[in-house]
Order: C-alpha cells, then sequence, then structure tokens
C-alpha cells in the first residue's frame, strides 16, 4: 500500500508498506544535480554530499557511522544529473533511529574548514581516478560531448579546477538555496506505518523553508561528431550514441525493449555478433541514459585499435538492421520476459521499491503499480519498435567518443551513415 502526506511548507513524504518484509530503507532526495550547477560551481552536489557525513553538531563522523553499523544497517549517497539521495537501510524496528540519524545528517552538518579540505583531496584524488580509468572516462567524455555546452554534460564529480575553486561559503550557500521543502522528497519502502513515519519527519522538517526548484532549461539537439581522446592504451574504449526518449516518454517501455535486443544482455545482437561470433570485443553492452526531458541510447564497446573499423561497421549494420526491418516476434516476446522478470525481482528488495517511488514520483507525477509497468511492457508491437529505431538511428544525431590510440588529428574513417 502506497501512501503519501505533503506538510505544510512542500516537503513530500512517500511510503509503501510491504508486509513481510524484514527490512525499511528511507531515502532522502533532493531534487538538485549536476545538470542544476553553473560552470563555475561544478561538482558541488557531490562534494556536498561528501560533507554531510563528516559530523554534526550531535554526531561525530565516526559516531554515524558507529550508530548505523550497531543497526546492523547500511548508510549510502549518490549524486546524479538530477538529484542527490541520501538513504539508510535497516532492520524494520530500527528505522525511527535511522530517519533520526539522516535527518540529523541533511539538517545539522557542520562544514568543519579541515573536514572541508580533507575531502576536497578525497574527491581530487577520485577524478584522478576516474581519467585513469578508460572505460569510465569514455562515458564521462561522452556526456560531455553529447550535451555540450548544457549542464546533462557537466561531470557530477566535477573538475579538478573547479573543486579545487569551492569554498565553505559556496557550500554553506548552496545547501541553504537547495536543501529546502520545495525540492525534498522523502521516500520510506519496508514493514511500515505511514502515519508513525509522518510524525516522526515532521519533528525535523515542518520548519523548513519552502524555497523554489531550480530552473531546469531543456538541453537544445545534439548532431553528428566524432571526437577522439588519445591515450596510450591496448585498446580503443568507443561509445556510439543516439537520442532516446526521456524517463516520462510514452515511448520508454518501447525504448527498454529496443535495448535489451540490441545490447542490453548476453544474449542480445552486439554481444553475440561482436564477442560470440568474431571475438572482437570483451566488453560490449548497450543501455539508456535517460533524463526527465530528453534521454540517449549507448553503445559502449572495448576494442584492439586493428580491429576498430570492422566492430564500428557491424555495429553501424546492426543498427541499419533494425532501423530496415525491426526486430522478430520471437525476440520481442523474449526481451519483454526478460524485463518484466527483471522488474519483478527487483520488487523482492526494500531499497528498490524505495527508489521506484521517489523516481516514479519526480518523472512521472505518482507511481505505477506493478501491474501497470508489466502491461506496458505487453502493449510493445513489433512496429513501434522499428518506427523507434528509426527515428533513433539517423546519420545526422549518432555520436562517437573514443579513447585510447586513435590519431591525435581525429578519427574520419568511421563510417556513420545509417541511413537506407
Amino acid at each position: 500500500m502506497i501512501e503519501k502526506t505533503v506538510l505544510d511548507n512542500g516537503v513530500r513524504i512517500l511510503t509503501e508498506s510491504i508486509p513481510g518484509t524484514y527490512s525499511a530503507t528511507v531515502g532522502f532526495w533532493v531534487e538538485n544535480g549536476s545538470r542544476h550547477e553553473t560552470p563555475t560551481e561544478n561538482g558541488i552536489s557531490h562534494f556536498i554530499e561528501h560533507m554531510l557525513f563528516k559530523g554534526t553538531l550531535r554526531h561525530g563522523a565516526l559516531t554515524i557511522a558507529k550508530k548505523i553499523d550497531a543497526m546492523g544497517g547500511a548508510l549510502n549517497a549518490f549524486t546524479s544529473q538530477e538529484y542527490s539521495c541520501y538513504l539508510a537501510k535497516v532492520e524494520s524496528r530500527k528505522l525511527p533511529q535511522a530517519i533520526d540519524l539522516l535527518s540529523d545528517v541533511l539538517l545539522n552538518a557542520l562544514f568543519d574548514l579541515d573536514d572541508i579540505e580533507k575531502e576536497r583531496r578525497v574527491i581530487l584524488q577520485e577524478i584522478l581516478g576516474l581519467a585513469d580509468n578508460s572505460d569510465e572516462l569514455v562515458h564521462d567524455q561522452f556526456n560531455r560531448a553529447y550535451w555540450q555546452g548544457h549542464g546533462l554534460g557537466q561531470p557530477v564529480i566535477g573538475t579538478a579546477q573547479t573543486v579545487s575553486a569551492l569554498t565553505r561559503e559556496q557550500l554553506l550557500s548552496f545547501v541553504a538555496d537547495r536543501l529546502h521543502a520545495t525540492n525534498l522528497l522523502i521516500c520510506v519502502a519496508g514493514q511500515v506505518h505511514h502515519a508513525q513515519v509522518v510524525d516522526r519527519l515532521c519533528g525535523f522538517f515542518s520548519a523548513l523553508p519552502a524555497g523554489k526548484k531550480p530552473e531546469r532549461t531543456v538541453p537544445k539537439p545534439s548532431y553528428r561528431q566524432v571526437v577522439s581522446l588519445f591515450k596510450e592504451l591496448e585498446q580503443v574504449h568507443l561509445c556510439l550514441g543516439t537520442p532516446a526518449p526521456s524517463q516520462s516518454s510514452p515511448e520508454r517501455f518501447t525504448a527498454h525493449v529496443l535495448n535489451a535486443v540490441l545490447g542490453g544482455s548476453m544474449s542480445s545482437r552486439l554481444f553475440q555478433i561482436l564477442r560470440e561470433q568474431h571475438g572482437l570485443a570483451y566488453a560490449i553492452y548497450s543501455y539508456l541514459n535517460s533524463h526527465s526531458d530528453c534521454g540517449a541510447q549507448v553503445i559502449y564497446a572495448g576494442i584492439s585499435p586493428s580491429d576498430l573499423n570492422v566492430a564500428m561497421t557491424l555495429i553501424l549494420h546492426e543498427l541499419r538492421q533494425l532501423r530496415t526491418f525491426g526486430i522478430s516476434r520471437e525476440e520481442l516476446n523474449f526481451a519483454i520476459d526478460k524485463l518484466s522478470g527483471q522488474f519483478l525481482l527487483s520488487l523482492e528488495n526494500t531499497e528498490h521499491r524505495m527508489t521506484r517511488l521517489a523516481r516514479n514520483h519526480m518523472f512521472l507525477g505518482y507511481v505505477q503499480s506493478p501491474r501497470e509497468v508489466l502491461d506496458s511492457f505487453r502493449r510493445v508491437r513489433l512496429e513501434d519498435v522499428q518506427a523507434l529505431a528509426r527515428d533513433m538511428f539517423q546519420d545526422e544525431y549518432l555520436h562517437v567518443v573514443m579513447v585510447g590510440k586513435v590519431p591525435k588529428e581525429g578519427y574520419p574513417l568511421v563510417d556513420l551513415t545509417v541511413e537506407d
């Protein structure tokens, strides 16, 4: 059973009671991410995520860690392009203590100067680690190229330059500007009682200023380009991307079916062709990188430089095949069964259930029932998949980003044409 309460100041509280579970997960979602940052403050949301666990007026960092450990629970946080989440998963009867601890962390962080400098060094090491990890770096570079000039193209962790320049005053000002009632969504899933959860949260958040949501601009259409970053590597890491439906688009279920057939698993076309049939790649997959108002279909592969042309030719051939012939009835049924099964299995985890509450509410404005989700997958038709493939896989939209031993002057040999 899903229940919702909105406090007078605008804080939204959603709970899902799941009888028979031993755990409960609470998540505090702040609707602010890297897309809402200016170029000079890029990385500040992620920096704040780190700082909130460094101590409060009541609890030091070690005490926070010990308290969650004593509950046998797990404390976590993450930042994305559109939101930050602070969550705790605990035994159901320990939920009140977890709410108290996370509320204190969110509202009363000290932002001690020494801790800021220590965490700055940690984040700078994280940035260096990304630069060293080329199979992650290529995804970051793809986002920069695909959403060039827009906040979605900014790295969530920021850059060495922006993170080095952030001050305590900027961090505190940003928290005051973004951590307010209108921007806060609190979701709880497990063996919980809605009224008790609301009563407990009211004591912490009823006086939070209402504030207003940060402005959001829709990115402009992004057109064909090839970007090469030369590095002395044994492989070329590549991302090839095209436009895709947003998180709220009616076509999102069709997009998931198309992605499942294209490169979503070991049985997908790209995996079978590039790895199993030709032995060209150890890692080859595709995924949907979708946001509230836009999205991208991305294909990743790690390829030997000498095999790059062959691999690209095979990938583009499959995109042409999907545009021209669509998918088979067998592929459609297989993809729907796979996606439906994965969705149902995720419902056994209270953390997934809590996350589903939040993402549904943020992107759709309501929470879809499991039956609605399954029915939406089953309504996807063969002609829907081919129509979407024709819309997405157009020559003018294709983006290729490569990291590795590619010519420093670019890689003009790649044939991006997928048109008939």
